[in-house]
């Protein structure tokens, strides 16, 4: 009777297992992503989504793939995905920058104009603050945070980049303080929406990074 009871124990363990293990699900890619941009979950290649690109869902979200073998792969072990590249994070919800209130910007989901308040919708992603109009608006970006990345242009993250020669020597402002500098080969630099920044330390640059949208809106950053 105690080696039954043994048997059964270990067939329910298995089974229980088992079912813990497929905890991803294949779905088609949604059709509002045809044609953008992204990273296979697997390796981190760059992809273009298409009607027949391999895509799952695991944990509320969507990851796509290049082909099938990279697909089964993630399904096998999506842990280790998950972590070995950081676009394949879950957005984390976050409460609104304090100094961000009354910050005219646009919802990241579909650009329309929102004003930041104490209530308003927030993401984190990438070490950048995205803000919504709606819980309803977080969640499905939440649900599939790199199409809309790619979708919106002041939803990328920032860029870092060498200062271009051709400024050495020039004077600007840093886009995150407003203080005078004088740009230089190691001159704190990033890209984002087509313009260049710089900076006066990394400090100012990494703050930029996390909150582009709130610096823009500053007087310093209008030219």
């Amino acid at each position: 009777m105690k080696k039954t009871l043994l048997y059964i124990g270990a067939a329910s363990a298995i089974a229980l297992l088992a079912g813990c293990a497929t905890t991803t699900k294949l779905i088609p890619p949604p059709k509002n992503s045809y044609g953008l941009s992204t990273y296979s979950s697997y390796n981190g290649d760059p992809i273009i989504i298409e009607s027949t690109t391999p895509t799952v869902k695991y944990n509320s979200r969507i990851y796509y793939f290049q082909d099938e073998s990279g697909m089964k792969k993630f399904n096998d072990e999506p842990q280790f995905y998950l972590t070995r590249y950081t676009f394949n994070e879950l957005p984390k919800t976050i409460s609104p920058l304090q100094s961000d209130y009354g910050l005219r910007t646009d919802c990241s989901y579909n650009g329309a104009p929102i004003v930041v308040g104490q209530f308003t919708p927030t993401l984190m992603y990438l070490q950048r603050i995205y803000y919504f109009a709606h819980k309803e608006s977080k969640d499905l970006f939440t649900e599939d945070p790199m199409v809309y990345v790619a979708k919106y242009p002041a939803n990328k993250v920032p860029t870092i980049i060498s200062p271009l020669k051709s400024a050495y020597g020039t004077k600007t402002i840093c886009a995150a303080t407003g203080i005078p500098i004088l740009v230089g080969p190691h001159t704190p630099t990033l890209e984002y929406v087509g313009r260049i920044f710089y900076f006066s330390n990394l400090v100012a640059m990494d703050a930029f990074k996390k909150d582009p949208q709130a610096y823009i809106e500053k007087n310093f950053n209008q030219d």
